[in-house]
């Protein structure tokens, strides 16, 4: 399961560009450095750890050393890849993460993006230059906060099911009692193990799996009304004050 190395001897971190069409699966598989996967164009879903995340554009995801990982594609997507020797990943979190990007990261991944030419992956050798250009880049990213991003999958069969029903459809109104009939156990039962397996009470959960979707949808170009109306809500303003709770900034803002 683990790939070839991704970085050159005597090279400390390595870069890829990455092209990858609509509809594209990218198999379970994992490295032995760390990675820094920054989406340039489109959106990519993946699951890490059993966890189901998103990963709109303009955002950075960190990939620990030896986590399995698998990637899906709706649309065409642009990307560039960076790999971290083992002993240069000890700053970074042990767990995999999407981090905020600020105005000097974005600035810093402007100026990395303007390096290649996208249409094929590509192995790139940095210059001395880029080398510390990048630096600056791994060091504001252990001083960035963490976006969430990611959905906790649970392990019992019906409930795994489930939750993928409200990945599909986050706007699915079925009661506690519906959903539990629907796994096959008691509501006290469905409470008590998709919160012992995924750390979230099923409402928390399906709070998150709407803005997941909501970001998503984001950046397809969708008006906020009717992301708000797509993804359960019958009130605008509470969708927005909802988004704004959990991304700290408003729909449109998010957006840029």
């Amino acid at each position: 399961m683990y790939t070839q190395p991704k970085t050159a001897e005597g090279q400390p971190i390595q870069v890829y560009t990455h092209s990858l069409t609509e509809d594209t699966e990218v198999h379970p598989h994992c490295h032995a450095e760390g990675q820094i996967w920054a989406i340039f164009e489109g959106i990519v879903t993946t699951e890490l750890n059993g966890r189901h995340w998103t990963l709109p554009q303009g955002r950075i995801c960190w990939i620990p050393p030896g986590v399995v990982h698998s990637a899906r594609t709706q649309h065409a997507v642009n990307a560039w890849m960076a790999y971290l020797r083992p002993d240069l990943c000890h700053a970074f979190p042990e767990q995999p993460a999407v981090f905020v990007v600020t105005e000097l990261t974005q600035a810093l991944i402007q100026r990395i993006n303007s390096w290649y030419h996208y249409g094929q992956s590509t192995s790139h050798d940095l210059t001395p230059a880029q080398q510390r250009l990048m630096a600056v880049l791994l060091d504001e990213l252990l001083a960035a906060r963490t976006e969430p991003m990611c959905l906790p999958m649970p392990s019992h069969p019906g409930l795994y099911r489930m939750a993928y029903q409200l990945m599909a459809d986050p706007a699915d109104k079925r009661s506690l009692a519906e959903w539990a009939s629907y796994c096959g156990l008691s509501e006290r039962g469905l409470s008590r193990h998709f919160r012992s397996e995924t750390g979230l009470s099923l409402v928390e959960w399906r709070t998150q799996a709407r803005m997941t979707r909501a970001v998503q949808l984001l950046m397809e170009g969708q008006s906020v009304t009717a992301i708000a109306l797509e993804v359960g809500y019958d009130s605008i303003s509470n969708f927005i004050s909802t988004f704004r709770r959990h991304f700290g900034v408003t729909p449109t803002q998010y957006r840029g």
